[in-house]
């Protein structure tokens, strides 16, 4: 930060941007044990003004257009700043409500698993953030992708952090196998005749037309009509010679010309040619030619 916007975030947010370049001079000089005892300090200064830290957080904001977010030390530095005034008075950790508020201010546009994070923190985390926890998600939000490509489960990473990636490994699964079974089924609609039906593994084919049918039908109702009578005269033929073959072809056709006569009488009456009572009808007269003529069964 430059004079320039030094000068220009004092007026914007005067109480954040003094705390901060308070806080980057004693962390970017001195030895650890005097930048430890320096920021024990700036905390006490920080608390002897009641409510002050509320206020700094609530600038915030107002703060971060004044840094220079490409430079990774200085933003790395203002990460901790953020940390170190959302602690509460004499605490060294900070309340998860807090910590996820500051994560979606300070994190926002640089860690694209932000949400998911902070709601899997607001979930399942009980306790407060330690400072070391915090550190850390910075470096996760650095070196893995959102896929978690770059995760390295050997590393040396909070309980939180690994607990959160199998969580998101479980979400994952999850996701791949609700596609799997989508693919399958857009395969499945789309090839309609591997759709089983309900309640059979095979439909049959469809009838066949109404013509088809009645030509079926009259086939089978000629061959009932004529069986009787051919039937009887090849074994009158057999039995009698073939001059008595020419009477019998006589009452052949003097019996299948009133059969017929009787059948149109029958059609008449409200009976279709190819009906049931067609068919015994002409059983009934065959046999009873038969009987007439005593031929032997």
């Amino acid at each position: 930060m430059g004079s320039g916007g030094f000068a220009a975030a004092v007026a914007a947010c005067p109480s954040a941007a003094e705390a901060f370049l308070k806080y980057y001079g004693i962390v970017s000089g001195g030895t650890s044990a005097e930048s430890r005892q320096a920021l024990v300090e700036l905390s006490l200064a920080i608390d002897g003004i009641e409510g002050m830290r509320d206020v700094i957080f609530a600038d915030i904001p107002k703060l971060i257009p004044f840094i220079d977010l490409e430079d990774m030390s200085l933003f790395s530095c203002f990460y901790d700043f953020v940390f170190f005034i959302c602690r509460e008075k004499g605490q060294k950790s900070v309340t998860i409500q807090r910590a996820v508020a500051a994560w979606r201010i300070v994190l926002s546009g640089r860690f694209r698993l932000l949400d998911r994070w902070c709601n899997f923190v607001e979930k399942y985390q009980r306790h407060n953030i330690s400072e070391d926890t915090w550190q850390q998600l910075l470096a996760f939000s650095r070196c893995v992708n959102e896929d978690l490509e770059g995760y390295d489960p050997r590393g040396a990473w909070p309980v939180l952090i690994d607990d959160f990636v199998e969580q998101m490994h479980r979400i994952y699964h999850s996701t791949d196998c609700s596609s799997a079974m989508e693919s399958q089924c857009n395969i499945s609609s789309t090839l309609k005749g591997l759709d089983p039906q309900p309640g059979s593994k095979r439909k049959c084919p469809h009838l066949k037309s109404n013509e088809e049918d009645v030509e079926l039908s009259d086939s089978f109702t000629r061959s009932v009509h004529l069986t009787p009578i051919k039937r009887l005269k090849e074994s009158h033929d057999a039995r009698y010679g073939a001059g008595e073959s020419a009477k019998t072809t006589h009452f052949s056709n003097s019996s299948s010309g009133g059969y017929h006569e009787d059948m149109n009488l029958h059609n008449s009456r409200g009976c279709l040619q190819n009906s049931p009572c067609n068919v015994e009808d002409a059983l009934s007269k065959g046999f009873e030619g038969c009987i007439s003529m005593k031929c032997p069964f």
